[in-house]
């Protein structure tokens, strides 16, 4: 068609909720951009990969030799160290629904009245964890002592889609001074920074490239950037756009 436009990359600012998709046309319209040659960020396949349920299964046993030590699928692998390595890396995380076998494999799972063990096990260890559902963005997480009461209101069937992970357990003692938007005093429009324990997360930026359509599947991949978000050791919530970080930046030292 003569007035008709090529559209070479989609983003997706939304579609990661399932409010996102209220009626079938909207399952459509996802469906017809990931059928058109356009660069989507991110794929539905990438969209997926993110997910917290990926991030449980690439946790288990033997996952990442899968994908980091197979010669025969792949041209650059890792030796045994590095994997281990790249393991302990990981927190350790559990889907509720999981019973004893995922963790004892020589054993028979057991259902103790309505709970198996994976909800058991989050309901226990609480404190020292957060829920997370297949979502992306704050807001959506259950952290510690919110956690039981959580537990107790959702049902039976909901708890294949939330996983439970450890909290990252950061050096203690750490302060610094934040400034926030709406900090400034009614007679200054200057920010005022305030002081207090802070926990900073580091975040690497990268784009990748290739193709899924059983074509040429080389990636092409490159680190683009950082940033660094610090928020006071009171929140459990890490937005900058939220309110409960802010964006800052690193010195390294040897």
């Amino acid at each position: 068609m003569r007035d008709s436009v090529e559209v070479s990359v989609i983003y997706f600012r939304s579609a990661y909720t399932p409010s996102d998709f209220p009626t079938p046309a909207h399952y459509a319209t996802r469906f017809l951009l990931e059928r058109s040659v356009a660069i989507k960020c991110p794929s539905l396949a990438l969209q997926l990969a993110g997910g917290k349920k990926v991030q449980e299964v690439l946790g288990r046993a033997g996952m990442l030799e899968k994908f980091l030590a197979d010669s025969a699928r792949y041209s650059q692998v890792f030796s045994r160290e590095e994997i281990q390595e790249l393991r302990d890396s990981f927190m350790d995380m559990w889907g509720l629904d999981v019973g004893e076998d995922m963790f004892l494999p020589d054993i028979q799972a057991i259902k103790v009245g309505n709970e198996n063990f994976g909800t058991r096990k989050a309901r226990e260890e609480a404190r020292y964890l957060v829920l997370k559902p297949q979502r992306e963005g704050g807001g959506n997480n259950i952290y510690k002592e919110d956690i039981p009461a959580f537990l107790d209101n959702l049902p039976p069937q909901d708890r294949e889609a939330w996983i439970a992970m450890q909290l990252i357990v950061t050096p203690a003692g750490v302060g610094n001074y934040l400034t926030r938007a709406g900090s400034a005093s009614e007679s200054s429009e200057i920010q005022t920074p305030f002081k207090t324990y802070t926990i900073s997360e580091l975040g690497i930026f990268g784009w990748s490239l290739f193709g899924n359509d059983g074509g040429d599947s080389t990636v092409r991949e490159e680190t683009v950037g950082w940033l660094v978000r610090t928020k006071g050791t009171e929140a459990n919530e890490g937005g900058v756009a939220t309110g409960f970080s802010v964006l800052d930046s690193i010195l390294l030292v040897d």
